[in-house]
């Protein structure tokens, strides 16, 4: 009798326990999801910005773009080219 009572109460105990424990971790787990879910638009809003960033880093250092700034600041295309030749070599073989 008292080994069937005592069972009962370790089954009681255990189920319990474990239910308790269930809860918990379903709890944690909700509350994660909330917590990701956040991040992940966070994510998507900085790759937006990432990308118009980008775009205007690529609009203002585009060659008609620091052309038409250096002539607005006085800058004129040089009519003449030159080429730099030393008879040496580089490297020697």
């Amino acid at each position: 009798m008292k080994k069937s009572v005592l069972l009962i109460f370790v089954l009681v105990l255990t189920v319990s326990v474990l239910s308790v424990i269930r809860t918990y971790v379903s709890n944690n787990i909700a509350t994660s999801g909330v917590t990701l879910s956040l991040i992940e638009e966070e994510v998507a809003s900085l790759k937006t910005e990432n990308a118009v960033l980008s775009q205007k880093l690529y609009e203002s250092s585009s060659l008609t773009n620091v052309a038409s700034k250096a002539s607005v600041l006085g800058f004129v295309d040089s009519q003449t080219s030159f080429v730099l030749n030393s008879g040496l070599p580089v490297a020697k073989r």
